[in-house]
């Protein structure tokens, strides 16, 4: 897979790929309603790209590589409070929740199909017999979220989501509704964007370091995407190489993390499956989901052990000595 977080440090289009416009350190000094709005057109300009692919679902990679321009945008909206317009940023990132809920059957399924193969050959051969009706279940069920998603995207609401994606992309700094901290410089409100999300991040690691609640662990899961978003976003405005040594801490939290929430999610559809199958279906199915348990409870303990290693490499002090060289 792809990776998921934004261009590295040093001057680079506003998105991985997308519109010609090319942000540096330079561009720190600009007007922050002007340079995060560039950005937002960059993302605009990925999700669009990639949605005949998803239509046409031939390369599973298409959905993947949708599904991260729409949380690089959403995590660019989450800091963007008080530099792009309200409403349309809050209804925005509402609106591009529906898109992702519209995705995520398909994609999870997508994940499974990866796994499936290895999954069933982790269960005893006397219970494989009910392979074929769990994968023709299985194969039932994508054709239908498959379905729903295309309906989704040729819907009128899909069409008002990226005319209002693009109208917010578009604005700048214009217009009579000026936010409060749209004229301020973009490297200063990059700055704040930046360690409110570690913030955010520090949180939600000590919350789940202290539970067993998936929930938390998956609100870490979110809190990690988002500020690995954030320093993609944001880092072409400061010199090149900035945050690679914070990056490279967070690779392994994230796969640990990935597999946790795979597990769970797996779990409960492998077993959905298997209900709708019936049969042989459905006794292979609780195995697997057996199976996918005892995985799960395995990566709660590697996730708490990322964890605590991620901790303890401090990142807060390393981003402000990476921001104090900067100045």
């Amino acid at each position: 897979m792809g990776p998921d977080d934004g261009a590295g440090g040093g001057s680079t289009p506003a998105s991985g790929r997308g519109p010609s416009v090319t942000l540096g350190p330079a561009d720190r000094s600009q007007p922050a309603g002007r340079v995060l709005a560039l950005i937002l057109e960059g993302f605009l300009v990925d999700g669009r790209v990639h949605e005949p692919g998803v239509l046409a679902d031939e390369d599973p990679e298409e959905l993947h590589d949708l599904r991260v321009a729409i949380r690089r945008t959403r995590s660019l909206l989450r800091v963007a409070r008080d530099v792009l317009p309200e409403p349309e940023r809050t209804r925005l990132r509402d609106e591009l929740r529906w898109l992702a809920d519209l995705t995520s059957p398909v994609r999870d399924l997508d994940v499974l199909a990866e796994d499936l193969g290895g999954l069933l050959d982790r269960v005893q051969p006397p219970l494989r017999t009910g392979a074929d009706g769990l994968q023709a279940s299985f194969r039932r069920e994508r054709a239908l979220a498959v379905e729903r998603l295309r309906v989704g995207i040729g819907s009128d609401r899909h069409a008002e989501l990226f005319r209002l994606w693009h109208l917010t992309a578009r604005v700048h700094v214009l217009g009579e509704r000026v936010p409060p901290s749209a004229l301020r410089p973009a490297g200063e409100v990059a700055q704040r964007a930046i360690l409110d999300s570690e913030r955010r991040l520090r949180r939600a690691g000590r919350l789940a370091g202290r539970s067993d609640d998936l929930e938390h662990w998956h609100d870490l899961r979110k809190a990690l995407k988002q500020f690995r978003y954030v320093l993609g976003a944001l880092a072409p405005l400061h010199p090149p190489g900035a945050f690679d040594s914070v990056r490279a801490e967070l690779p392994e939290l994230q796969d640990v993390l990935g597999r946790l929430q795979d597990h769970h999610v797996q779990a409960e559809l492998v077993g959905r499956l298997g209900v709708a199958a019936g049969g042989d279906a459905a006794l292979l199915a609780g195995a697997i989901a057996d199976r996918l348990h005892r995985d799960a409870a395995r990566a709660h303990r590697r996730c708490a052990r990322a964890w605590r290693h991620l901790e303890r490499s401090d990142l807060r002090a390393r981003l402000r000595a990476e921001f104090d060289a900067i100045d």
